[in-house]
């Protein structure tokens, strides 16, 4: 009697195991999903409907501020040389020196003919000292 027992509480033991394995793998790949958003060009963007992330190559001329909403816009050019309007969240703060670098990566959604960007990330402007879309070709 008291070995069943004991393999009854053994074996409540190991579902609960079990299940909180399987929790935390859907967590994990729950939390990953967003971190392994591909690249995709403006024109992909605008056939697709989540939030998705392009590199760009950013022309400073353009930049100014809306000064209904207080969101920064730019013109941007992606790496297969589509062009869009690019309008950043105005709760989102650039980074330091995203005035000169000359290429970012914005994650948002494209809408009503703009790339509405959440985030923007600036990419080391050393490592595109060269590149002829940045005015800087050796």
């Amino acid at each position: 009697m008291e070995v069943s027992a004991t393999m009854a509480r053994q074996g409540r033991w190991q579902l609960w195991a079990a299940v909180a394995a399987i929790g935390l793998l859907a967590y994990g790949a729950f939390s990953l999903r967003g971190a392994m958003q591909p690249y995709v060009t403006f024109d992909q963007a605008k056939q697709l409907t989540g939030t998705v992330r392009v590199a760009v190559f950013v022309n400073h001329q353009t930049r100014h501020y809306d000064h209904e909403t207080g969101a920064m816009e730019f013109e941007a050019t992606d790496t297969k040389g589509n062009r869009c309007l690019v309008r950043l969240n105005p709760n989102f703060v650039p980074p330091g020196g995203f005035e000169q670098t000359p290429m970012a990566v914005v994650i948002g959604r494209y809408r009503d003919g703009v790339f509405e960007a959440d985030r923007l990330f600036i990419k080391c402007p050393s490592k595109y000292e060269g590149h002829p879309k940045t005015g800087k070709g050796k």
